[in-house]
């Protein structure tokens, strides 16, 4: 097979380490969970202690989240994913001194911190890590790590704990977040792009991820109220231990997983999302109406399903169209619904346990699951993050050429420009012909809207920095960050020539897309500027060469690359002999227009 065309490796020696670093996350976490109830009931607690006990645990995930996002952007994935680890290493330790309720649900408060840092840092990685073409197959394969330690976890976890009791299961948990520290240590992988934003309310969340957070958020409630609950709740019906529960869960969640990974790059979210939502619906359905083990399993083996299609395939969209120096951002966003999710599910199910009973507490979790259905077919299935194919050009397999009605062409023209070569208008005579939008002066206006400034300050802050030492002007960034989404969500829903703001690097990870990069001698430009542009002949000099030096140095701090390397284009186009016109001849000959 040629190279050019052969598909990138998936399974490499980073991608392995980091999904046995989150199967070992898991399993401390999992490990726990069915049977921390058991420890708060041993402790004097009742059903709303242990409803509390899972809320602050994940209430502490979901403040915290955003914060660890920040610091997974600006101070990189291995230095809290270490820090991380230390700390799920250090929690279950201090179970063993734990003299009554409150301190241990204290300390499950902390222990919900450090899980969200180790986990966060690690799903962050692994995106790093994972080919961008491949990202809902190498996310569904990270996300069996998870799926796995559901099989081995609760089953060890309340195994240990009927043969031998508490404290050799807290060991035994402490044991594996030191394995996980010494696996994720050994990554060799380091090469994701760091932010250097400051820390702003406003940069914590990431907006392009919110669709596919509230759809998770709904459906954890849910699904996290079975996990915590169907033990003892099993107990009660004269059932089968909660282990074998959790091994049929995790069973179909791994084939799950096997058998669609590589369906949710092909065919999108949406039918895995439905399905994987009528599944757990249903097993609630067998699981508080048909007390016998057959349905039993039966209902298991449905949560498992709706896991293992919900989940990797939502956190691939809160992902894929996410800028590299935002992806911790977006998987703090995701995780803080699905943290949030089993919080609230957990509270509620614990206050409807108390008044109520079991079966009704079951029934009731059927409600958010209609709500992230319902969600999801209003306002997820549509929006720019999703990859559904209704969502997506159609794309000619051998050069990423989308066909849009009037032609071969890439779904986005992304234009570089010296100043004087005739960039702009090159890319509006560009698009009239190809009959597509043109965005350059544009984007200001677009910029302004969602970054809140004024159109002013976003002309007067975009493409330069302020001083070439000093490149931390807060307004200058907020900018840079907000045109970039500008530009992500425009290149997500329609074909268009944009012309300027670094448009190349910010859709670098696209196939679908022609950069190139227009320039001149500088005879040719001072011609232009003067004549065209209506710059006096004794100041067009000048003006050339500083806002060259302005573009040169914004790209440089934005994305470390060199302004004007060949190697960050497709083509370069020498306009000194050329007529605009001629130009574009040559482009869409390029693109077989």
């Amino acid at each position: 097979m040629d190279k050019t065309t052969e598909k990138p490796r998936l399974w490499t020696g980073s991608f392995l380490r980091i999904c046995l670093v989150n199967f070992f996350i898991f399993v401390n976490f999992h490990a726990l969970l069915p049977t921390f109830p058991f420890f708060v009931t041993y402790l004097g607690g009742d059903a709303v202690t242990i409803g509390l006990a899972t809320a602050l645990f994940s209430i502490a995930s979901i403040v915290s989240r955003p914060f660890v996002g920040w610091l997974v952007d600006t101070r990189g994935r291995c230095t809290l994913l270490v820090l991380g680890l230390v700390g799920m290493g250090l929690i279950p330790m201090g179970y063993f001194v734990s003299a009554g309720i409150a301190l241990a649900v204290v300390l499950r408060t902390a222990h919900g911190v450090f899980h969200a840092a180790s986990s966060n840092a690690a799903s962050t990685w692994v995106t790093d890590i994972i080919p961008h073409s491949r990202m809902g197959e190498g996310l569904g394969m990270y996300g069996l790590s998870m799926a796995i330690s559901t099989a081995v976890a609760p089953a060890m976890g309340l195994a240990v704990m009927n043969a031998w009791g508490f404290r050799p299961l807290f060991a035994i948990t402490a044991l594996v977040a030191v394995a996980a520290l010494l696996t994720g240590i050994g990554i060799r992988s380091r090469n994701y792009t760091m932010s250097t934003a400051p820390l702003r309310f406003s940069e914590l969340f990431e907006p392009m991820s919110l669709p596919a957070a509230v759809t998770q958020f709904f459906f954890m409630m849910a699904y996290g109220v079975i996990e915590v609950y169907v033990a003892i709740y099993a107990v009660s019906c004269g059932l089968p231990g909660g282990g074998i529960y959790f091994i049929f869960i995790a069973l179909a969640t791994v084939a799950t997983r096997i058998l669609l990974g590589r369906a949710i790059d092909k065919y999108g979210e949406a039918q895995l999302v439905y399905s994987g939502n009528a599944a757990i619906a249903a097993g609630i359905l067998l699981l508080v109406f048909a007390h016998n083990v057959p349905c039993y399993l039966l209902s298991a083996i449905l949560l498992g399903y709706s896991f293992g299609a919900i989940q990797p395939s939502l956190q691939t969209m809160a992902m894929h169209a996410v800028a590299p120096e935002r992806r911790g951002a977006a998987s703090s966003t995701f995780f803080v619904a699905f943290d949030f999710g089993i919080a609230l599910g957990g509270f509620l199910a614990g206050v409807l346990v108390k008044y109520l009973d079991y079966d009704a507490m079951f029934l009731w979790m059927i409600v958010p699951c209609a709500l992230s259905l319902g969600y999801y077919y209003v306002f997820g299935r549509r929006h720019a993050s999703s990859f559904n194919p209704q969502n997506r050009r159609r794309t000619h397999p051998a050069e990423g050429i989308a066909d849009t009605g009037v032609g071969k062409l890439p779904l986005v023209v992304t234009i570089s420009r010296e100043y004087g070569s005739g960039g702009h208008r090159i890319g509006e005579m560009l698009a009239r012909r190809l009959g597509v939008n043109f965005y350059d002066r544009e984007i200001i206006a677009l910029t302004a809207r969602k970054s809140g400034l004024s159109e002013e300050t976003v002309k007067e802050s975009e493409q330069t920095v302020s001083n070439r030492l000093i490149y931390d002007d807060p307004t200058q960034t907020a900018v840079f960050r907000s045109q970039s989404q500008v530009i992500r969500e425009i290149a997500a829903k329609e074909p268009c020539v944009i012309v300027g703001r670094l448009a190349n690097f910010v859709l670098k990870d696209r196939k679908d897309c022609l950069h190139l990069f227009i320039y001149a001698n500088e005879t040719a430009r001072i011609r232009r500027v003067v004549f065209e542009y209506g710059v006096e002949r004794g100041q067009a000099e000048a003006l050339l060469k500083r806002t060259d030096r302005e573009r040169r140095e914004h790209c440089l701090h934005y994305t470390g690359y060199k302004w004007g390397d060949r190697h960050q284009y497709h083509l370069m186009l020498d306009t000194s002999s050329l007529t605009d016109e001629e130009a574009v001849r040559i482009i869409c000959t390029v693109l077989g227009k």
